[in-house]
């Protein structure tokens, strides 16, 4: 009876452990598969850095007393009568931008997910044009000067995208864009020395040969719209690599360039120097951490 209960203990133990050896294959599969196919679903936050490029072409308009800086039809330039109208400034912007940002995914009938994402970045993008014509030919030429940047800027989006597979995501975005834009303009009357006042319907401006004598600049927080698209990978658990195309929109954006002296006239004569849209494109990489 002894050596029976002993086969029988033996048998069981036996049994017991091939059963436990045919069990932990599985989970171990299944732990991995678990780790392998991570829920998108929940917070995230992370950062990123990339490259911003724009293209500009500024216009300039007058008042009564400097129209004729860029209109050598009016009649006042009889003494001017070689004087060449600027033209268009045209010039590339570009620079460096990186920040944070942070959002939170809903994982949708396993293979589609909708987001919305907040994200804040520095900019080192900007630009400037100069051109100098003929004022009073040969001795004279005029100098217009124009310059733009973007301090910073963010964005606030909503995410749609769709999984091609468990870790990889691609998706669209759009929405709410904001940021500072600064855009500076100024005028030089060049030549061997002295200087000349022009007024005209109550307003004027001195010229000293060789100095400013128009200048301005304008600094403000402007909002607008985003758009475009990406991809990312999730490559660890909690873990993601992104990278992705904005194209971003701040609305018009213009700096008035005041005389810095009066001529004759009672008031400073100014100019405008409009630079279009401050739009710019973006192509950036970045990382996130999910909770």
């Amino acid at each position: 009876m002894r050596r029976v209960l002993i086969a029988i203990a033996v048998l069981a133990s036996m049994t017991l452990t091939a059963e436990a050896a045919d069990q932990s294959p599985g989970l171990f599969t299944k732990a991995r598969a678990a780790g392998s196919s991570p829920s998108w679903t929940g917070f995230y936050v992370g950062g990123n850095v990339g490259g911003a490029w724009a293209d500009r072409s500024v216009n300039f308009t007058g008042d009564a007393a400097s129209a004729f800086l860029f209109n050598p039809g009016v009649p006042i330039l009889a003494p001017f009568a070689g004087q060449v109208a600027p033209r268009p400034h045209d010039f590339s912007m570009s620079g460096v931008t990186g920040g944070l940002q942070a959002g939170y995914n809903w994982q949708l009938g396993g293979n589609w997910l909708v987001g919305v994402e907040g994200d804040l970045s520095a900019s080192s993008l900007r630009g400037s044009g100069r051109e100098t014509t003929p004022l009073l030919p040969p001795a004279f030429t005029q100098t217009f000067s124009a310059e733009q940047k973007i301090d910073w800027w963010g964005s606030i989006r909503g995410r749609v995208g769709a999984l091609v597979s468990p870790s990889v995501l691609l998706y669209g975005t759009g929405g709410f864009a904001f940021g500072k834009v600064t855009t500076f303009a100024d005028y030089v009357a060049n030549g061997p020395g002295g200087a000349f006042d022009i007024s005209v319907g109550g307003t004027s401006f001195n010229c000293t040969i060789g100095l400013p004598c128009f200048t301005g600049t304008n600094s403000r927080i402007k909002t607008g719209w985003t758009v475009g698209g990406g991809g990312e990978w999730r490559f660890a658990p909690h873990w993601s690599f992104k990278a992705e195309y904005l194209y971003v929109d701040l609305g018009n954006s213009s700096v008035s360039a005041i005389a810095l002296a009066t001529g004759i006239g009672p008031n400073l004569s100014r100019y405008t120097a409009d630079f279009g849209r401050a739009d710019f494109h973006v192509a950036r990489v970045g990382v996130n951490y999910h909770f």
